[in-house]
């Protein structure tokens, strides 16, 4: 509550007291408020109406701030449950887009189970075949599949009922795919010498020339210098 100090003589500060004193007033400033009062009320002033305006005026004050205090976070709140809403909408795509995943997971699985035991041996089996291979690589030699397939001499002599060609050299056997083997031999027909210039002038792929030089190894590919000519020895 607001005071007012005032400085006023002893003798009348004492002439306060006593009349206060002769008023039934144990404080004094009681007794001063009340002749204040008197005092205002004589002179027109309604005490108790300015009081309510007074309130009535901070209450406006303090209604406008507690307004705009909450505009604003009502503001927030409502930007923040969009953001939540938007949130749940992405939510609910995704879990709809898993459930979907999930539905196709479970039926590939179902599918799977129905599948009969052929039906798989059938898949499995489809492997490229060693013939398709041999189209792909051109030349199998035996010393590069040692220890990969047991029975070797089945396995060339598959190859070779399947249409590859098969030679016999002394270290070793070598399947070679039969369109691969044609043009083989027809570059060699057409070297002219025995030097590695006039072998890299027909012959310029690294299988070719690997081969070259194992029938070479072997002997079963020799140079004729009289005819002066490449020939086979089978």
């Amino acid at each position: 509550m607001p005071q007012i100090i005032l400085n006023i003589p002893e003798d009348l500060y004492k002439a306060i007291l006593e009349r206060a004193s002769r008023e039934g007033y144990k404080d004094p400033y009681e007794y001063l408020l009340r002749l204040i009062v008197s005092a205002l009320s004589s002179q027109g002033l309604d005490l108790g109406r300015y009081i309510e305006d007074l309130v009535a005026k901070y209450a406006s004050r303090s209604e406008r701030k507690l307004s705009d205090i909450l505009n604003a976070y009502t503001s927030k709140i409502e930007e923040l449950a969009s953001k939540i809403a938007s949130l749940y909408e992405d939510f609910e795509e995704i879990k709809s887009k898993i459930q979907e995943i999930e539905g196709k997971l479970q039926e590939m699985e179902r599918a799977g189970e129905r599948e009969t035991p052929m039906e798989r041996q059938a898949q499995q089996a489809r492997k490229a075949t060693a013939i398709e291979i041999l189209k792909q690589q051109k030349v199998f030699y035996e010393s590069s599949i040692y220890g990969k397939i047991k029975n070797r001499d089945k396995f060339f002599q598959k190859l070779e009922r399947e249409g590859a060609i098969i030679i016999n050299t002394e270290r070793e056997r070598i399947a070679i795919d039969k369109d691969f083997w044609e043009g083989f031999t027809s570059k060699i027909s057409r070297i002219r010498g025995d030097s590695e210039e006039a072998i890299r002038s027909v012959m310029s792929d690294r299988k070719e020339l690997e081969l070259f030089e194992r029938l070479k190894e072997s002997a079963n590919l020799i140079y004729d210098a009289t005819e002066k000519r490449w020939k086979l020895v089978m």
